[in-house]
């Protein structure tokens, strides 16, 4: 099973969730059956990161919120400057906080499959789906 509301920031803040694919549900329903889908193509538990809800908001902290001062500014500067970034992160933590659900899926050494799981997850009623590379943001919606 996936972990379900993880600490990203375990070991520092995390601002771009690097190599991966993020994509919002607004029913935990289509996230189901958007993982099992996920896994039948090859990506194991370890590969997903969910986030349900407030806590999950809490727990992402996309505004910076609860890591200080020189954190929130950071934020802030980055979606005036990437305003993709900024609108992804506050379409999250609004669809979080208005009792929907997340999923970050790691891409590592699958790169190629970028396409295909941007589609599954299309399929399963996904929105604001994005892939984060170390240079880019690429919408996948």
């Amino acid at each position: 099973m996936p972990d379900i509301n993880p600490n990203p920031h375990e070991y520092g803040y995390v601002f771009i969730p690097i190599n991966r694919i993020t994509a919002l549900f607004a029913s935990e329903n289509d996230l189901r059956e958007a993982v099992k889908e996920l896994f039948s193509a090859g990506f194991a538990p370890e590969n997903l990161d969910i986030f349900v809800g407030e806590q999950g908001a809490d727990a992402l902290d996309l505004t910076g919120q609860g890591h200080g001062t020189v954190t929130r500014r950071v934020r802030n500067f980055e979606a005036l400057m990437v305003q993709v970034a900024g609108d992804s992160h506050q379409r999250a933590d609004e669809a979080l906080r208005a009792g929907g659900a997340a999923v970050a899926v790691l891409l590592d050494g699958k790169e190629t499959m970028k396409n295909q799981v941007g589609s599954i997850l299309k399929r399963h009623r996904a929105t604001v789906i994005r892939y984060w590379g170390r240079w880019t943001i690429e919408s996948l919606d």
